[in-house]
């Protein structure tokens, strides 16, 4: 017999070793994995089951109130004086009657004549509107300022001659409408005034003469 054949019929302890210690192995695991887990110990289940107190202190007490004010002291009552009335004094005496002498017509001289009362200076008289020329003579509306409800007032500064006619005619405040102050000037023209007088003569003076411009409702 050669000596390959006496190899391979003799036994082999070092593959049987290795396969059973590969045995034990899996065996081992496959118990591993069967077996239940195992519960925590006492030790751990102590640990888990401490409970940490902690004391808070409580908060201090609020401080005390304040006292309270003193009261302010009282006023002693004020003293009643009373006031004491002097008399009455009496009445003063009544003065002595006084004689008189009535004089007779005969005794007094009549009194001289009063002299006669001198003439009444003339008045001074500014010059002036003469209001029924205005009645007569009425401003007219013009048609524009009615159509667009223009109102207002217009102050004219007339020139007025000694004859009573208007010499001269100027807005002194317009009405803030020019058809309205044309209106004014146009009438104007053809009223008569009063003239002014000083010393008894007339004279040209100056006259404000308002003019109004209303709309009736």
């Amino acid at each position: 017999m050669s000596s390959a054949e006496t190899d391979k019929t003799s036994f082999n302890w070092r593959r049987t070793i290795a396969w059973a210690g590969a045995l034990a192995l899996h065996g081992f695991l496959f118990l591993m994995l069967l077996a239940p887990v195992q519960p925590p110990t006492a030790k751990e289940r102590a640990k888990e089951n401490v409970v940490t107190v902690e004391f808070i202190e409580p908060p201090p007490p609020p401080p005390p109130p304040p006292p309270p004010p003193p009261e302010p002291p009282k006023k002693p009552p004020p003293k009643i004086v009373e006031k004491i009335k002097p008399p009455p004094t009496p009445p003063p005496p009544a003065p002595p009657p006084v004689v008189t002498q009535e004089a007779t017509p005969m005794s007094t001289p009549a009194p001289p004549p009063a002299p006669p009362a001198p003439p009444a200076a003339p008045v001074d008289i500014a010059p002036s509107e003469n209001i029924s020329y205005r009645k007569m003579r009425p401003p007219k509306y013009p048609p524009q300022a009615v159509r667009e409800h223009h109102t207002g007032k217009v102050i004219l500064k007339v020139l007025i001659a000694t004859d009573g006619s208007p010499k001269e005619i100027t807005v002194e405040k317009s009405s803030g409408y020019r058809e309205l102050d044309q209106a004014a000037i146009a009438a104007a023209k053809t009223w008569m005034f009063n003239p002014g007088s000083k010393g008894g003569q007339p004279y040209e003076g100056y006259a404000l003469i308002p003019v109004d411009f209303t709309l009736a409702d």
